[in-house]
């Protein structure tokens, strides 16, 4: 094993060594340009609610992505946007490109459901960036202005793994053989800096960290983090490409990251042998990494067990934050729960539409940056700060408007991102956009004839067009394209006795399937109205995390921390799945969040839209 890592280590220099001059192991110069990265898909106008539109979000995020990456070292992305002094800036401090792999999927992802056109020049250097950097061996790491930045083993797998997952985007969105050639080179390059005991392949053995911070960084984080996302990346790959090589360090990867030693949770009931069922003590995006990683290993290996332990760990993280918003704590376990959410659902192990459509009407969508105005105004109540001369590079240009349809990352109270926390971690702008994406992409289906509508979002697609009211108006209007039959699914909180239904305004008999509404020997251009009554209610949380604290996101914040005597109580106002209104509101300086009284409206508003329809599915 010493030797094992003496070579790794070896191997690693002599990369960093050549890097400048060693070029990538697949030339794919031709593929991006802008011509190839601009969308193809249909494009028509059209009068819709001015009610949640993911591809609208997804557009915004489009602008975001690109905006916020720095065109002076090979359009890399910036790692921190500070708003809580003023002038706001961003700076490359302590991240090194390590999410270069993560903002790219991302930005494929909303390029290709809003067919944005916007900075196409922008994304083109920032794929080239990203592939400069991909190693003669596969490896992925960065070096820039001649320097390789610190990269160790742990690193180059969780950075590969990200990189690759991004040129599988790619590969769909304009298929090419050179660029399977490189995911299954980048997945084969994992070899050289992986290390084995006995049936398990590891990248890291990293102690768990001690709880002696308040940021909640803690637990066998780095174990469960760089095994997960390095495990979606093998899964992924070898579904891609067959290679049973890949589908074996797979194996040994999850036979490591599944050790009961990292999954022992802080306290439970005696009776219950708390590593068999995902729980954990530590921090919840790292292990939320763990199983995404996992749950793609199941997928394409069909293994039962290890969905059940999945459905665990996801069952389990609902008990902390307020689940009834998707608010966790960060902004990368809100994406990371719903993706975890959709896959749960697509696999058939549970059924989670109703958590998805709670997580995103409300803190997925709530925490990306959509009114300048908005963030100008809660800026300006931040301290001055005079320019003061960074170590790492930074810029204070344009910096608020550069951020529009970017992630802000505190999700740990409902009310404001406070003083402390007002700013972006550049790894949530790379959770969120495909948690967005596989959204968006599972809320209208298609097979054989039949399109089923799994969450009532508007949403146009080859198959059918939705429109939809909620939450002013329990009103959905689905515009047929080309199905025969169409099964809508009713939320729970909608009574299935108050739903009434037509078909181009006649009598119509469908029938229920669950929650299913199933509608029948349908043709071009049928328009079916659903109509049902909106449902207020009001409910209380209380959130043990306390607004003072820098992001607490762990099942044990640490020895130091305990929670105030009386814990705060959130009442929230909700109509239907979207929270309208919050009461108590904190009077502290921040970020203000669910500022919704235009919600509380029966009427919705319509407006003009273009509307983009993409030529082929992104698998996610």
């Amino acid at each position: 094993m010493a030797l094992s890592r003496w070579i790794n280590a070896i191997s690693i220099f002599a990369g960093v060594a050549c890097a400048a001059w060693c070029a990538p192991p697949v030339d794919l110069g031709d593929l991006l340009t802008e011509d190839r990265l601009e969308p193809e898909g249909d494009y028509y106008e059209s009068t819709v609610p001015d009610t949640l539109d993911l591809a609208e979000r997804a557009g915004l995020a489009v602008r975001g992505l690109t905006e916020f990456l720095d065109p002076s070292l090979g359009c890399q992305h910036f790692s921190y946007g500070i708003f809580k002094v003023n002038p706001p800036y961003m700076s490359h401090e302590g991240d090194g490109g390590a999410n270069w792999g993560k903002i790219a999927e991302s930005l494929l992802m909303m390029r290709h459901m809003s067919g944005s056109r916007e900075n196409l020049d922008v994304h083109t250097r920032m794929l080239r960036g990203m592939v400069d950097n991909i190693r003669p061996n596969g490896n992925y790491y960065v070096v820039l202005r001649g320097v390789s930045l610190d990269h160790g083993q742990d690193l180059i797998a969780i950075d590969s793994a990200r990189v690759m997952m991004a040129l599988m985007a790619l590969n769909q969105i304009q298929p090419d053989a050179r660029i399977q050639e490189l995911i299954e080179k980048m997945a084969r390059g994992l070899f050289d800096v992986v290390s084995y005991r006995d049936d398990y392949a590891y990248f890291t053995e990293a102690p768990s960290e001690p709880h002696d911070t308040m940021i909640g960084v803690l637990g066998f984080w780095k174990v469960a983090f760089i095994h997960g996302s390095a495990l979606r990346g093998l899964a992924r790959a070898y579904a891609s490409s067959g290679d049973d090589e890949i589908l074996e360090l797979a194996r040994k990867v999850k036979n490591y990251v599944t050790l009961p030693e990292y999954w022992v949770p802080e306290t439970g009931p005696k009776a219950v042998v708390g590593h068999e069922h995902a729980q954990f003590a530590g921090h919840h995006h790292s292990y939320t990494a763990a199983l995404m990683g996992l749950i793609r290993y199941a997928e394409v290996t069909g293994n039962v067990r290890l969905k059940q332990f999945v459905r665990d760990g996801y069952e389990y993280l609902r008990n902390f934050g307020i689940a009834r918003i998707g608010l966790f704590g960060e902004m990368c376990t809100t994406g990371d729960m719903t993706y975890l959410a959709l896959k749960l659902t697509e696999l058939g192990v549970g059924d989670y539409w109703e958590d998805v459509d709670q997580y995103v009407r409300n803190q997925l969508v709530e925490l990306q940056i959509t009114d300048l105005d908005k963030l100008r105004r809660a800026n300006a109540l931040m301290p001055t700060q005079e320019r003061v001369k960074y170590i790492h590079e930074m810029t204070t240009d344009r910096v608020i408007e550069r951020n529009l349809g970017v992630w802000l990352s505190d999700a740990s109270n409902p009310t404001l991102v406070r003083e402390q926390t007002f700013r972006w971690t550049i790894c949530c702008s790379g959770n969120c956009p495909p948690a967005l994406y596989a959204t968006w992409e599972a809320a209208v289906r298609f097979s054989g004839d039949t399109a089923q509508v799994n969450l009532l979002l508007n949403r146009a697609s080859p198959w059918l067009d939705v429109d939809s009211y909620l939450p002013y108006d329990g009103k959905v209007v689905i515009r047929n394209k080309k199905a025969r039959n169409v099964a809508v699914r009713i939320p729970l909180w909608v009574d299935m006795e108050t739903v009434s239904s037509d078909v181009n305004g006649g009598t119509v008999s469908p029938y229920w399937l669950g929650r299913y509404l199933v509608f029948e020997g349908l043709a071009d251009p049928d328009v079916i109205t659903i109509r049902f009554p909106v449902v207020e209610t009001t409910e209380t949380y209380t959130l043990k995390w306390k607004e003072e604290d820098f992001w607490p996101e762990s099942t044990d914040p640490g020895h130091e921390w305990h929670p105030h005597d009386e814990p705060d109580r959130f009442t929230l106002s909700l109509r239907g799945n979207t929270l309208v209104d919050i009461s108590p509101r904190s009077e502290n300086p921040g970020y203000r969040l669910y500022l919704r009284e235009h919600l509380k409206r029966n009427q919705a508003p319509m407006k003009q839209v273009t509307r983009y329809v993409p030529p082929v599915v992104l698998k996610w």
